[in-house]
């Protein structure tokens, strides 16, 4: 996607060079639509990358699980422990604030150093024409300033081999983060308190503006954002489509109360982060996966310059439905004997058993399939699997495919 000055762009994600730690959408029109960089062994934050990750021995996630020849990360919850999630973040920088240490708390007693940023502001903020602003690092540059509208979308399935049986006690959330030092993970929050008492969070749109957009894994109607349902920040999944979930904010720091008796604003903000979470810290009996995919991270320069979300479908990106079930050529009477044999079957079916849409079973849906091919010629389509991870680098993509959050409890 090409940068618009002045109205808008998609922030640019430099994609690790290590085999194996890229997930890459199939190509759409050509071009690379998706690329989505984790590592979950290094777990790393960092600039100019994603940081899908799990902790605490109960989420796990795959970032090679392949679904119809498209790449997709899995996230999956299981067991019952408190003090462990998963999630994927995205920071980006907004160069230094001048500010080398704070004095938080009550009585403003912790001294809180504060590391230098020594990564520029993130040249989206020129590309839409932000204001400069003198860096004590980096001399006149464009930062992030008060009315942008961030945008942060992606597109969501829940797993069909795998669906979720309960809902951990926090379910997915979507939101910003703004860090006054950059790359922290130092988030202090005071046993759950509106504002932290110290630490380098100025605020969470989710925990302290109350904008968060949640996923409903159990669909019950409420998530643990009492005021959510109310106010229309509630969105559901499904195992038999994808769904695009999006979370946006127009940057406005008199929102913001800032740390214990210290207020901070924009010019404060060293990092912004694109977060989504989902955790259990009550020992929640949990179970089932999520799909990942097409993350992205667009910024506005205001309200007037937001654009239709054009984020694409990884519908668009997956292999073709095919009920030629045992690869001959032809989609005919043999294919439906094979669909009749393997109906019913609930979980890790393969083309082979009747499974058209590879979505794992087989059921009327395949057998429509079936209807609508028979007397074509066949082509089998890839279905989910786990292969092993394949030599994938790249330099700078500029459709970036962001993520959410960092452990920050």
């Amino acid at each position: 996607m090409r940068f618009s000055a002045g109205t808008s762009a998609i922030i640019p994600l430099a994609c690790s060079a290590i085999a194996g730690l890229c997930i890459s959408a199939s190509t759409l029109f050509g071009a690379n639509a998706t690329v989505l960089d984790t590592d979950p062994n290094a777990d790393g934050l960092g600039f100019g990358k994603t940081d899908a990750f799990a902790y605490g021995g109960v989420y796990s996630l795959n970032d090679t699980a392949v679904y119809n020849g498209n790449q997709i990360l899995v996230q999956t919850q299981a067991g019952a422990a408190g003090g462990t999630g998963a999630g994927i973040s995205v920071p980006v920088s907004n160069g230094e604030n001048g500010r080398n240490q704070s004095l938080d708390g009550g009585s403003n007693q912790d001294v809180n150093l504060d590391v230098p940023n020594a990564t520029a502001p993130n040249s989206v903020f020129a590309t839409i024409g932000n204001a400069t602003s003198t860096d004590p690092l980096h001399g006149q540059v464009a930062k992030l300033q008060n009315g942008n509208v961030l945008r942060y979308s992606m597109w969501v399935r829940e797993d069909p081999n795998n669906p979720i049986t309960a809902a951990p006690q926090i379910e997915p959330v979507i939101k910003f983060e703004f860090w006054k030092e950059a790359l922290s993970t130092f988030a202090d929050t005071n046993g759950g308190q509106l504002q932290p008492t110290y630490g380098d969070k100025i605020v969470d749109t989710d925990q302290h503006l109350g904008q968060g957009i949640w996923l409903d894994l159990n669909k019950n109607g409420s998530v643990i954002d009492g005021a959510a349902a109310g106010q229309g920040r509630i969105r559901t999944v499904n195992t038999t489509s994808w769904t695009l979930i999006e979370a946006t904010y127009t940057v406005n720091d008199a929102d913001w109360f800032g740390i214990a008796d210290d207020v901070y604003t924009v010019a404060d903000v060293e990092e912004i982060r694109a977060v989504m979470f989902w955790g259990d810290f009550a020992n929640t009996n949990l179970g089932g996966s999520l799909w990942f995919d097409n993350l992205q991270f667009e910024v506005f320069k205001n309200a007037a310059a937001v654009t239709p979300n054009a984020n694409p479908n990884p519908t668009l990106s997956e292999g073709v439905s095919s009920a030629d079930f045992n690869k001959n050529g032809i989609v005919d009477g043999a294919d439906f004997l094979a669909w009749q044999r393997g109906y019913g079957l609930t979980t890790g079916a393969l083309a082979a058993n009747g499974d058209a849409d590879g979505d794992g079973d087989v059921d009327a849906n395949d057998l429509t399939v079936w209807k609508n091919q028979f007397g074509t010629p066949g082509a089998s389509p890839t279905v989910a699997s786990v292969p092993e991870p394949t030599a994938f680098a790249l330099a700078m993509v500029t459709n970036l495919c962001v993520g959410a959050m960092r452990r920050r409890r």
